[in-house]
């Protein structure tokens, strides 16, 4: 886990310099979130009603029928926001400079690349979505009383660590991509060769974080009365912020660490720190 107290101790230090670029993404991810349907997935586990596909299907994904709109917002904000901010963090820790200077250069040169694994990566996750809700969906069918709801629970738990696992396996593609400037196949062999060192440490970085932030969104959904919901929307929003930091963050930390090139952001730098 020593990536993921590097990424979050990056994360937290360079904070005023890196939240505006995840602000707005996070913003729209948040509103995508459907809290009545998350109140009612709660209420058909542990209470009598039924649970449908749907509801298993809208709580995991942001494309839903309540968000999709503020989903694809998100999306497009994502695309535009996340080539800086990579570019940002890129830059900081290769050449030690921590400066919003040349971000325009830096978006012309990250942008495709981060589009490309952006789309794979929703890709991948909707996929995982449709299968996850199916699977829990099935069960509930199989099972019933409290039996269902603590299968279920446990099966999500599984699922959740597989999606996880995916996420880590290519990680390190997006940082190969940029530091090393390779093609798209190149560069994910070079974050494959990488990634076999440090495995288990980078699939603990993203599991464990991962689902903390999705344990206290479903506990703030499901407690939070309805007429507090701008303090639920609060809590939802933070966690999209500083997940959305915290992973930016994490890749370039096990990126360096896994390819052992010195990280220039940790020798002082003087006259070159907190220039805009």
């Amino acid at each position: 886990m020593n990536y993921a107290g590097g990424a979050f101790r990056y994360a937290f230090k360079n904070f005023i310099f890196l939240f505006l670029f995840a602000l707005l993404p996070s913003y729209f991810l948040a509103m995508s979130t459907d809290a009545e349907n998350a109140r009612a997935l709660f209420a058909g586990l542990f209470g009598e009603g039924d649970v449908a596909f749907t509801t298993f299907f809208f709580f995991l994904s942001p494309f839903n029928a309540h968000g999709w709109p503020y989903a694809l917002v998100a999306f497009v904000l994502a695309a535009v926001c996340l080539p800086m901010l990579t570019g940002f963090i890129e830059k900081h820790m290769r050449i030690g400079i921590r400066s919003l200077h040349g971000l325009r250069s830096r978006f012309n040169h990250n942008f495709v690349s981060t589009l490309a694994l952006l789309f794979v990566f929703v890709a991948v996750y909707e996929l995982w979505a449709l299968i996850a809700a199916g699977l829990l969906y099935a069960e509930t069918l199989l099972f019933g009383g409290v039996a269902s709801a603590v299968i279920v629970v446990c099966t999500f738990a599984g699922l959740a660590a597989l999606v996880c696992y995916l996420a880590s396996l290519v990680l390190l593609w997006l940082p190969s991509l940029q530091i090393t400037g390779y093609a798209f196949m190149d560069a994910l062999a070079c974050a494959n060769a990488l990634y076999g060192a440090v495995r288990g440490r980078l699939f603990c970085s993203v599991t464990v974080p991962a689902l903390v932030g999705l344990a206290v969104q479903f506990v703030s959904l499901v407690l939070i009365p309805a007429r507090l919901e701008a303090v639920d929307f609060l809590v939802r929003e933070l966690v999209f912020l500083i997940l959305l930091l915290y992973f930016a963050a994490l890749m370039f930390v096990a990126y360096f660490a896994a390819s052992g090139e010195e990280r220039q952001d940790l020798v002082k730098n003087y006259g070159s720190e907190g220039r805009f």
